[in-house]
C-alpha cells in the first residue's frame, strides 16, 4: 500500500514538473513571439539587407567680384589620388621600387622629415658632443634623401606580413587580465589596447581559439587576422595629377603585356576640403576636416554645408553576398549641402590683405587686423588678419621650433599658467612690456630641458577670428563715439570751449594728454578731437553724466553682441553705468577701461557715416540649398542712435581730424576723408606699459564723406617701429582707402 502511494507521489511530481517546464516554454515562446516579435522580426529582415551610406557633398562657401560680378569658390571639394600596395601580390618589389621612387618622391617632404631627425638629434646631444655625434646635425643633400626613399620604399612593398596587429583597443582591466593569464607568444597588452605580432605567434590555431571567445571575433576570422598578411601599405597619400598619369600608363601596359609586375598596386580616390585661394579670408573662413567644420563659417554655417547622407538598402541572397532587386529597394539619396556666399569682395580682400602684412612686418608688430564695410547695409566686403594660415594645411600652424639661445635665467623665469594637465608656460620675450609668448617645456632622457614654441608665435590662437572673438582696450578712436553722443545730447557743441591748463584730477588719478601738451584756455571741442585731447574728453563726460552716457552707448550696440554670423562671439566688458566711479566714467571716454569688439567697433562708426542709423554687420550675402531655394541675406537696421544732424557734424569734425589734426597721415589725396587715430596702452601686473611693442595702435575712418561707402578699421598689435596710432595704422588707412576710392571709380571730392 505504501509502495503504491509513493508511485503515486512520483507520477504528480512527474506531471506538475512537465506542466512546469512547459509553462516555461510558452512563456518563453510568448515573449520572443508577441512580445519581442518585431524585435526579432526586424533583426532578420536586417539580417537579409544591405545597408550603405551615401555621402553628401559639402556645400561650397563663395565670394564675388565688385566689377564683374564672377563668383570664386573660397571653399570646395576636391579628390586626389591615393597610391596604395598590397605586398602579397607583388612579385618583384626591386622593379617597382624602381619604377615608383622617381615619380612620387616628395623633395619638401622629405626635407621636412630631414628637419624633424636633425631636431631630435640636437635634443639629444650631450654636452660636449664629439665630432662625429655633431656630424648628425647636417641634413642630408638631395640624393641622399632620394636613396632613402627609395629603399624604405622597397621595405614597405615587400613586406608581405605585418610586424603589429591591433585586435581590440580600450580593453577593460579584467580582459586585459585574462589575456594576460594565458601567456600567448605574440600577444601583448600595450596600455588599453590587445595587440598582435603575427610572426611571433607559435601555434596560431591555438592561440586563435583561446583568444577569439575573449574578444569576441569568430575563431575563423581570427585565425585569418592572426596570419598578418601585409595587404595594404600607402605609399604616397597626395599622388600629383603628372605622377598619377604615368604610373597608371604602367599598370595598363602592365596588363596588356600580361606581365603582371604591376600587380597590387591601385589608386584609391580620397575627398577633401579644398581652398583655391590658399590664405585668402583663412580667419573668416575656418576649415572642415573629417569631424566637420572648425572655426570661421565652416564652423558656423556647419549644418547647411555639409547636408544630409543617403541610405541604400537591398535584398541580399542566402549567402549575404548577392544584391536580389526587387519591390523592396529603398533608396534615399543624399542631400548636398548648401552654397554659402559671403559679402566679402575677393579683390578688395586681396589688396587689404597684401597692405596688413606689408605694415605688420614693417612696424615690427606682433600682429594686426582690418575690417572693411559698407555703412549703408552693414555688409562686410574685407575682413582680413595677419599672421594668417593656408587651411589646406592648417596643421602647419600647430609647428614648433625649439629654442636653443635661452639662458638658464631665462629658462627658469617661465611663467606656468593654470594647474596640470592644462597648465600652459609663457616666455616673457620682453621684460618691460607685455610681450610673451606660449612655450613647451619638456625633459629628455638626458636630463635637459628644452623649450620650444610655435612657429609662427600664435599657434591655434591663428585659426581665431579676433575681429569677433576678442576684446580689448580701443584707445582715442572711442572719443568719436563719445563726443557724437554728447553732440546729439546737446552738452556740446564744436566750438563749446574749456580750459586745458594741465592735468585732471579725477579721484585717486591725473588725466594727462597723451604728448603732455595742454592748449590753455577757450579749447574747443574741435581741438578736442583733432589733438585727441584726454583733458577734453574729461570735460565732456562730466557734461553727459553716468546714465546718459551708459545709455548711449548700449544704444550704439556696446555690451552686447552684434550677431553677425559667427560662433564664439564676444560682448565686451561694460559695467552697469550706476556702479561707475567718475574715474570709469571719464576714461570710458577716451576709450580706455572699456573692452569692445573689433565688429562692434565698426558696426558703430559705420552709423556715424549711416546718418545715425546702425546696422546690423553681416558677412553672407545668400545662401542657395538647391533646387531653386535660395534665401537671400537683406540689410537689416538695428535702430538710429544718432539725428542725421549730429551725424553730419561729427563727420565734420572726424575730417577735419585728417586735414588739421593727428590724422593726417591717413589723408588721400583729392579726398575728404573722415577718421579718427587711436593708441591704446597695455598693462601687465595691472600698470600700463610705455615704450614700442606695449601699445594697441588703430585708426577708423570713412569716406567719401556726402556718401560713404566705406568704412575701415585698422588695428596694430604693439608695433615697435612707432607706438602711434597715427604713424603706424593711419598710414595702411589711406594705402587702403586710396584702392578704394579708385576700385569703385570714385571721384575726387576735396
Amino acid at each position: 500500500m505504501v509502495a503504491r502511494r509513493t508511485q503515486f507521489n512520483r507520477v504528480y511530481i512527474m506531471l506538475g514538473l512537465s506542466l512546469a517546464v512547459a509553462a516555461l516554454i510558452v512563456a518563453k515562446l510568448f515573449y520572443l513571439q508577441v512580445v519581442r516579435g518585431n524585435y526579432y522580426a526586424d533583426k532578420a529582415e536586417t539580417s537579409h539587407l544591405g545597408y550603405s551610406e551615401v555621402n553628401a557633398r559639402r556645400g561650397e562657401i563663395l565670394l564675388e567680384d565688385y566689377h564683374s560680378g564672377e563668383q570664386f569658390r573660397l571653399a570646395t571639394n576636391t579628390t586626389i589620388p591615393l597610391l596604395f600596395a598590397d605586398p602579397t601580390l607583388i612579385k618583384d618589389p626591386q622593379y617597382l621600387a624602381d619604377k615608383l621612387a622617381p615619380l612620387i618622391f616628395n623633395v619638401e617632404d622629405a626635407q621636412a622629415e630631414d628637419t624633424a631627425r636633425i631636431r631630435e638629434v640636437r635634443r639629444n646631444l650631450p654636452d660636449n658632443p664629439s665630432q662625429e655625434e655633431l656630424a648628425r646635425l647636417t641634413p642630408k643633400p638631395e640624393e641622399q634623401l632620394r636613396s632613402d626613399f627609395h629603399a624604405e620604399l622597397f621595405r614597405k612593398i615587400s613586406q608581405k606580413t605585418r610586424d603589429t596587429i591591433i585586435l581590440y583597443q580600450e580593453a577593460e582591466p579584467k580582459l586585459l587580465e585574462k589575456i594576460q593569464k594565458q601567456n600567448l607568444p605574440g600577444i601583448v597588452i600595450s596600455d588599453e589596447d590587445i595587440l598582435a605580432h603575427p610572426m611571433q605567434i607559435g601555434d596560431r590555431e591555438y592561440t586563435a581559439r583561446v583568444l577569439a571567445p575573449l574578444i569576441e571575433i569568430p575563431y575563423e576570422r581570427l585565425d585569418e587576422l592572426l596570419k598578418g598578411r601585409n595587404r595594404y601599405v600607402v605609399l604616397q597619400r597626395r599622388v600629383s595629377s603628372q605622377a598619377e598619369q604615368e604610373i597608371r600608363k604602367m599598370i595598363e601596359e602592365d596588363k596588356a603585356t600580361d606581365a603582371k609586375l604591376f600587380a597590387g598596386i591601385a589608386f584609391q580616390d580620397q575627398s577633401y576640403r579644398y581652398y583655391p585661394e590658399g590664405e585668402l579670408a583663412a580667419q573668416v573662413l575656418g576649415f572642415a576636416n573629417n569631424d566637420g567644420g572648425l572655426y570661421g563659417i565652416e564652423q558656423s554655417f556647419d549644418e547647411e554645408l555639409r547636408g544630409k547622407k543617403g541610405i541604400f538598402k537591398t535584398r541580399l541572397d542566402a549567402t549575404g553576398q548577392q544584391v536580389i532587386v526587387g519591390d523592396d529597394l529603398i533608396i534615399q539619396p543624399a542631400i548636398d549641402g548648401a552654397n554659402v556666399t559671403l559679402t566679402i569682395d575677393r579683390s578688395i580682400q586681396m589688396e587689404v590683405e597684401r597692405l596688413l602684412k606689408e605694415t605688420v612686418d614693417g612696424v615690427r608688430a606682433d600682429s594686426g587686423m582690418v575690417i572693411v564695410m559698407e555703412p549703408k547695409t552693414g555688409r562686410i566686403i574685407s575682413m582680413a588678419h595677419y599672421p594668417t594660415f593656408d587651411p589646406n594645411e592648417y596643421w602647419r600652424a600647430l609647428e614648433t621650433e625649439d629654442i636653443y639661445n635661452l639662458t638658464t635665467e631665462e629658462k627658469e623665469g617661465i611663467v606656468d599658467v593654470g594647474e596640470p594637465p592644462n597648465q600652459s608656460h609663457y616666455l616673457w620675450i620682453d621684460p618691460d612690456s607685455n610681450y610673451r609668448i606660449q612655450v613647451f617645456k619638456q625633459l629628455t632622457e638626458g636630463g635637459k630641458i628644452i623649450v620650444s614654441k610655435f612657429k609662427n608665435l600664435l599657434g591655434t590662437g591663428v585659426f581665431r577670428n579676433r575681429a569677433v572673438q576678442d576684446v580689448y582696450e580701443p584707445g582715442s578712436v572711442f572719443k568719436s563715439i563719445a563726443m557724437a553722443i554728447a553732440l546729439e545730447d546737446g552738452d556740446v557743441t564744436p566750438q563749446t570751449t574749456f580750459n586745458d591748463t594741465g592735468p585732471v584730477k579725477v579721484d585717486e588719478f591725473e588725466i594727462k594728454n597723451a604728448l603732455g601738451d595742454y592748449y590753455g584756455p577757450n579749447t574747443t571741442m574741435q581741438t578736442v578731437l583733432e589733438e585727441s585731447l584726454n583733458t577734453g574728453m574729461a570735460f565732456v563726460a562730466r557734461r553727459m553724466g553716468r546714465e546718459l552716457f551708459y545709455r548711449n552707448l548700449r544704444k550704439f550696440g556696446f555690451g552686447e553682441r552684434t550677431y553677425i554670423e559667427f560662433e564664439g562671439e564676444q560682448k565686451g566688458q561694460m559695467q552697469d553705468g550706476s556702479r561707475w566711479a567718475e574715474s570709469e566714467l571719464i576714461t570710458y571716454a577716451f576709450g580706455q577701461g572699456i573692452a569692445v569688439t573689433p565688429i562692434q567697433l565698426i558696426t558703430a562708426v559705420g552709423a556715424l557715416a549711416n546718418n545715425g542709423i546702425l546696422m546690423k554687420p553681416q558677412i553672407v550675402k545668400k545662401i542657395d540649398r538647391g533646387n531653386g531655394q535660395i534665401a537671400t541675406i537683406e540689410p537689416e537696421p538695428v535702430r538710429r542712435v544718432i539725428s542725421e544732424k549730429t551725424a553730419a557734424t561729427i563727420t565734420a569734425m572726424m575730417v577735419s581730424v585728417v586735414e588739421n589734426g593727428g590724422g593726417n597721415r591717413a589723408a588721400v589725396k583729392g579726398y575728404r576723408i573722415a577718421g579718427k587715430t587711436g593708441t591704446a596702452q597695455t598693462y601687465k601686473h595691472g600698470q600700463p606699459l610705455t615704450g614700442p611693442g606695449t601699445t594697441i595702435a588703430s585708426f577708423i575712418g570713412y569716406a567719401p564723406i556726402n556718401d560713404p561707402q566705406f568704412a575701415v578699421l585698422v588695428k596694430i598689435d604693439r608695433p615697435r617701429a612707432s607706438i602711434w596710432g597715427g604713424s603706424t595704422a593711419a598710414p595702411l588707412f589711406s594705402e587702403i582707402a586710396e584702392f578704394m576710392l579708385k576700385y569703385y571709380n570714385i571721384p575726387p571730392d576735396a
